[in-house]
């Protein structure tokens, strides 16, 4: 929220009070003249002293013009009858306006002239000597310069509170970036545990129901046992998942749910190939011996890509073989992680997962990674594949 501007530099501070003080003092000595000193000089005077007052109290910017058009006029006019005492009320309100961001630069040097004009016009009647208006034109002059200082240290502030206020909106941005960036982090950390524990209850259930139609009562038990172990091994990563959201450098500066409950588990990727044969599924694993190459961060980013990638296997092509290869290159220093499976026709377009958050998660988890990890995914003939690739022996 900005606040609004002052409507002229005298008007915050203790400047309104000392424009006060000497709009008292000038009047004072008005009003002291020598009783010779005609009415009108004495009432134009004080007219000028009056709106100097005005001007230096006033919130209005239409009052505070006319009051300053008002002080360089009468004090102008009056700078002979008064020895040059009026001047003052006009050199302030040069200065005011010259320093008035709001009005553009040559309004102040002119209104100086324009006084300065009217000093000169009403000192001649009085045969004034050089000395004198040379003194008036240097009381003009100043008002200008010190006008000029004000204006440029007014605008110094405005650029400084300009400045502030990009910043802090910059700031905002990147706050509410990290927060788009966490409240995305954290849908994809739950839809991976979710899908993967859940996903996995249903599978046993399925199997719990069909042997105990056939009578299967000791095969049901056990699935049942590999259902609760499932259901418990899910909630204690969504347990680790929420203590992580809650305190991130409670893992050992972990930054996501997936990863944390990845690192509770050294032999996570191992566990979860385990799993989907437990589940029912059939899996080929070639190159596991590779997995020594990443360290723990990059096997727990593979940790999640994989829970994802055999989720959707048994949840687009159930019952067809996955096949997960890991492989490094001679030289580069990759390690590619390859998840295939074979596309199950009778699912239709759920056969291809590429619809859903799985994919993009699993992408992004690789890219957060920020050192050239990368996922591609699609299908290539009869085969849905997931590669991806990863540095080996870093930090090792």
């Amino acid at each position: 929220m900005t606040t609004a501007p002052p409507i002229h530099p005298d008007a915050r501070g203790f400047s309104p009070a000392l424009n006060c003080v000497g709009a008292v003092v000038v009047g004072f000595w008005v009003v002291t003249l020598d009783a010779s000193a005609s009415p009108v000089v004495l009432g134009v005077s004080l007219l000028a002293v009056v709106a100097w007052l005005v001007r230096a109290i006033t919130r209005s910017e239409v009052v505070a013009d006319v009051a300053s058009l008002v002080m360089v006029a009468g004090g102008s006019a009056m700078v002979q009858p008064t020895d040059a005492l009026l001047i003052t009320p006009a050199i302030v309100a040069i200065a005011g306006v010259t320093a008035t961001t709001r009005h553009r630069f040559v309004t102040g040097p002119l209104l100086g002239a324009a006084g300065f004009t009217i000093a000169v016009v009403a000192g001649l009647t009085a045969e004034r000597p050089l000395a004198f208006f040379l003194g008036i034109l240097a009381g003009y002059a100043l008002g200008v310069v010190v006008g000029v200082s004000r204006r440029q240290n007014a605008l110094a502030v405005d650029r400084d509170r300009a400045l502030a206020e990009r910043e802090l909106e910059l700031e905002r941005q990147r706050n509410r970036s990290a927060f788009l960036t966490d409240r995305a982090t954290i849908a994809r950390d739950i839809h991976d545990l979710l899908a993967h524990s859940l996903g996995g209850l249903v599978i046993q259930l399925d199997a719990v129901e069909a042997l105990l139609e056939n009578g299967r009562t000791d095969e049901a038990a056990t699935r049942v046992a590999a259902a609760r172990t499932l259901a418990a091994e899910g909630l204690g990563e969504a347990r680790r998942a929420v203590a992580t959201l809650r305190d991130p450098s409670a893992d050992g500066g972990a930054t996501d749910a997936g990863a944390a409950a990845a690192a509770a588990d050294p032999k996570a990727i191992e566990r979860l190939l385990e799993t989907h044969v437990e589940l029912g599924g059939h899996i080929i694993v070639a190159g596991e011996g590779h997995l020594d190459l990443l360290d723990e961060t990059h096997r727990r980013a593979l940790a999640g890509v994989l829970r994802e990638a055999l989720s959707n296997a048994r949840r687009h092509a159930p019952g067809r073989a996955v096949q997960v290869t890991f492989s490094v290159e001679a030289g580069d220093g990759i390690l590619r992680a390859v998840i295939e499976n074979t596309v199950d026709e009778s699912h239709g377009a759920s056969a291809s997962p590429g619809g859903g958050a799985g994919l993009p998660g699993m992408r992004s988890r690789l890219a957060e990674l920020g050192d050239g990890s990368h996922l591609e995914a699609g299908r290539q003939g009869d085969s849905f594949l997931v590669v991806a690739e990863l540095p080996a022996g870093v930090g090792r």
